[in-house]
């Protein structure tokens, strides 16, 4: 009789300790933009957007800042470079509206997590920031 008792006893200790596991094992959503963020960088970066852009990088800062980053290296001569700069309002505007507008799954997870999005855009010559576009929630939603 002491047996079964025994028995019984140790399987549900088992499977209390199975879900236990189970339940550590699962990623917080944080955690997981995080690891895709990396994912997605060490797969498809650098990654050519168009003739001028590449997206370097994409990171994402789980240290209590929010920061969800895109880092874009822009090949222009001095007279583009001007010419960018002067448009940079109107960059941002555009960039604002498509993150509005976005039905991909991963920018749908990034705003519903209510993170900064930041796109950096850097001189390839030079790596000198020539843009930096920061996004709040607030912003976008």
């Amino acid at each position: 009789m002491a047996d079964v008792r025994w028995h019984k006893c140790s399987m549900g200790w088992g499977l209390l300790l199975v879900l236990l596991s189970l339940v550590s094992c699962q990623e917080s959503r944080l955690d997981r933009i995080e690891r895709e963020a990396k994912d997605y960088t060490l797969r498809n970066c650098p990654r050519r957007i168009d003739v001028i852009t590449t997206l370097d990088s994409v990171v994402f800062r789980n240290d209590g800042s929010l920061d969800y980053i895109y880092y874009y290296t822009v090949s222009l001569d001095s007279l583009l470079l001007a010419e960018f700069n002067r448009h940079a309002a109107d960059i941002e505007e555009k960039t604002l509206h498509s993150l509005r507008n976005s039905i991909e799954r991963d920018v749908r997870e990034i705003r519903d997590a209510g993170l900064h999005i930041i796109y950096i855009y850097k001189d390839s010559v030079t790596g000198k920031p020539l843009q930096t576009f920061r996004f709040t929630k607030e912003q976008y939603q």
